[in-house]
């Protein structure tokens, strides 16, 4: 079945896939959850990289090296130990979208940090609640108290998170850092100042084809509201299935005070920025003028990336032509150079001893004795499945049941070449 599903995703023209997302995400709430879902699911073999939690504090997953593994108490201490933490939020206009939707992006990320800078990074990627039966602000209230869990209730510095969140992701990721570190904001002053000051900002976000206002009158929705993946009928599914309207003052949404903000981002926003937006999409002016406007402050790192495609090209690799795909080989190179250049400038102004790690690394880089990220894949494999000393000396448990209707079940071990086989102590 992943053959099938892997052919039907390389063969789709890039047009095909655009349009088959526009209509989806218009229809009926069910439907467009389960026609995402299918074309999204993690493959066979990127299960073993995936924990799934569900409990009081967060919903979501881990995404790591050998997750499958590891029970909860393992998975956790894992996310604490990793060097570097991606928090990730998913698009999907609020409505569609789940937290192992991007596992190709999530897995080449990890094996560039593992191979390129010897580090390892673990993805806490959310599961929030979906409208229409979750409206705003539940979501919002769902991924600050998962980033209280991470950094209040297991102790992980925000020196070492980089935020990501692509399209309604990306909106939730800037709300909630405003909620956390700057909440007058969101109560309507857009002068209020940071409050927070008990943690430091994460040490960087990354955000794909970003939703910053709930404007529909740009330009570039004039030009390309017919062809984009979001659509004018998209934008009224949100206004009232999320946002509330009628009901509500559009004027008092947190997301137009966002659009407002033209100064003094460092309230809440970290200071390494990477932004991709595409030119053929309707939010992109929209992008661009917030952009600018984080540029203009001159407090921050902003890196901006365009191209000639429609909405979040940069996390959905279908809608990229094949004659570009080595476009997205090089920009994920580029991503995972950003974090570790943000984590290691946080953790040093954090004036914390763990900034020895990767500076260690890095200067190594600069000597050239670091691995090439230009290794055949095997030997990515090889090196991504190296023994994570925290499995040192430590007894996984039997299942209490073993399930083999499930090929990568939690109870299994595998590698990129070897079958899989039922694990025991």
């Amino acid at each position: 079945m992943d053959d099938i599903r892997l052919a039907i995703k390389k063969s789709s023209p890039p047009g095909m896939v655009v349009q088959t997302l526009r209509t989806a995400l218009t229809m009926h709430p069910k439907a467009a959850r389960n026609i995402v879902k299918d074309l999204t699911r993690p493959l066979n073999d990127q299960k073993r990289f995936i924990r799934k939690f569900d409990n009081e504090h967060w919903k979501g997953s881990l995404i790591m090296s050998e997750m499958i593994r590891c029970d909860d108490n393992i998975a956790l201490q894992r996310l604490k130990k990793a060097d570097i933490v991606i928090f990730e939020i998913h698009g999907g206009g609020f409505r569609v979208g789940h937290s192992t939707m991007y596992m190709d992006s999530f897995i080449t990320w990890l094996r560039l940090l593992k191979n390129k800078y010897n580090l390892y990074a673990c993805i806490m990627s959310i599961e929030y609640g979906l409208a229409p039966k979750h409206k705003y602000p539940g979501p919002l209230n769902e991924c600050t108290k998962a980033l209280d869990y991470l950094t209040k209730d297991l102790g992980v510095s925000p020196s070492k998170i980089i935020f990501s969140g692509d399209s309604a992701g990306g909106a939730l990721c800037l709300e909630t850092l405003m909620r956390t570190y700057s909440p007058g904001i969101l109560g309507g002053n857009l002068d209020s100042p940071r409050e927070n000051f008990s943690m430091p900002l994460p040490a960087g976000i990354l955000l794909s084809s970003p939703l910053v206002s709930a404007e529909t009158t740009s330009e570039s929705w004039r030009l390309f509201e017919k062809k984009d993946i979001v659509s004018a009928g998209l934008g009224k599914l949100i206004y009232k299935e999320y946002l509330g309207l009628p009901h509500v003052n559009i004027e008092d949404l947190p997301i137009m005070k966002l659009h407002h903000i033209r100064k003094n981002f460092e309230r809440f926003l970290p200071k390494h920025v990477m932004v991709f937006v595409g030119d053929k999409e309707v939010l992109r002016d929209d992008i661009l003028e917030f952009s600018k406007a984080v540029k203009d402050d001159g407090k921050h790192n902003i890196q901006l990336f365009q191209e000639h495609y429609a909405h979040d090209w940069f996390m959905i690799h279908e809608i990229i032509k094949k004659k570009d795909k080595a476009m997205i080989d090089k920009y994920d190179e580029m991503f995972v150079d950003f974090v570790v250049s943000a984590v290691d400038e946080a953790k040093l102004s954090a004036s914390s001893p763990a900034s020895s790690i990767i500076k260690e690394t890095l200067d190594n880089k600069l000597s050239g004795k670091i691995i090439s990220v230009n290794v055949s894949e095997p030997e990515i494999n090889l090196k991504l499945d190296d023994t994570f000393d925290l499995f040192d000396k430590v007894e996984f448990p039997k299942p209490a049941q073993y399930k083999p209707n499930t090929i990568l079940s939690e109870y299994t071990i595998t590698t990129d070449t070897v079958s899989p086989t039922p694990l025991t102590t």
